[in-house]
Formats: structure tokens, C-alpha cells, sequence
């Protein structure tokens, strides 16, 4: 049986010669596992949370699957990752809403905003200038300055 939790990262490319279907894995990637949360690609970045070390954000080389950053641990359980130009907005399930810009360099928040007080599990809508953001029990509409 598959402990699907702690399942590592691995990139396959698919093929089809005549009616069938074969996969090439690419490249395996022990140190990042992700449950639960999907990742998003920016150029050849991949970001995402992995659930290691209690939930760490990280950035990886999508064409070798190199880690090139992750973050301190104990970020959150899970979160939603938005990608608005060149920045992550990083919803987590505490309702904190974490404004980090999208580079291979390093995780370095900009800011940090409690946006609810029950758990968020939507993903927030970005609408120019303001966001929208789903939690348990609200329906919020923030404005970015």
C-alpha cells in the first residue's frame, strides 16, 4: 500500500506511440512531498507547500526538480498558493494570508495579514486592487494597497 502522505515529488513526461501510453520520469525530488496542495509554475519554477517538517513552502527547479528554497517549517498545515504576476499569494488553512515574491532566490514574505477568524480552504480571488477570501463562516472582500 502507497502512504500517499509521504509520497516524494517526481516529474514524468507521458508518451504515446500508437494507442499507447508509456511515462518517462524526469527527475525525483525525495526531500518535497505535497498533500493536498497544489503547487504552481512560473517559468521553470515550481512552488509550493510541502507537508515535511509540518508544512514548509519551497521552490523548485521544475526542468531538474533541484530544490532551490524552502521554507522554515510550521508554516501551515495547508494553503492555497495564487500566483499574481511575480508574486505568491499564500492562503493558509489559519486564514493567514502570506504576500512573498515568486523568485528562485529565497522565501522572503513581504507581508503577512490575518484574514479571517475561522479556517480558509478556498483559494482567494484576486480582482485588481482588492481580494476575496472565503473562510468557514464569512465572505471577505480585502483591499491591497
Amino acid at each position: 500500500m502507497i502512504d500517499r502522505m509521504n509520497t516524494d515529488t517526481t516529474a514524468l513526461r507521458p508518451h504515446k506511440n500508437n494507442n499507447t501510453w508509456t511515462t518517462e520520469q524526469l527527475w525525483h525530488n525525495p526531500e518535497i512531498s505535497m498533500y493536498m496542495s497544489s503547487p504552481v509554475l512560473s517559468d521553470h519554477l515550481l512552488f509550493g507547500l510541502s507537508h515535511k517538517r509540518r508544512g514548509h513552502f519551497f521552490c523548485l527547479d521544475a526542468r531538474s526538480g533541484k530544490t532551490l528554497w524552502t521554507s522554515p517549517g510550521r508554516q501551515a498545515d495547508n494553503a492555497t498558493l495564487t500566483l499574481v504576476g511575480h508574486h505568491l499569494f499564500l492562503l493558509t488553512t489559519n486564514a493567514d494570508l502570506i504576500i512573498a515574491p515568486a523568485t528562485p532566490n529565497s522565501f522572503t514574505p513581504l507581508v503577512h495579514y490575518p484574514v479571517a477568524t475561522t479556517p480558509t480552504w478556498s483559494h482567494p480571488v484576486i480582482l485588481d486592487n482588492q481580494i476575496l477570501v472565503k473562510s468557514q463562516e464569512t465572505l471577505a472582500l480585502w483591499t491591497l494597497k
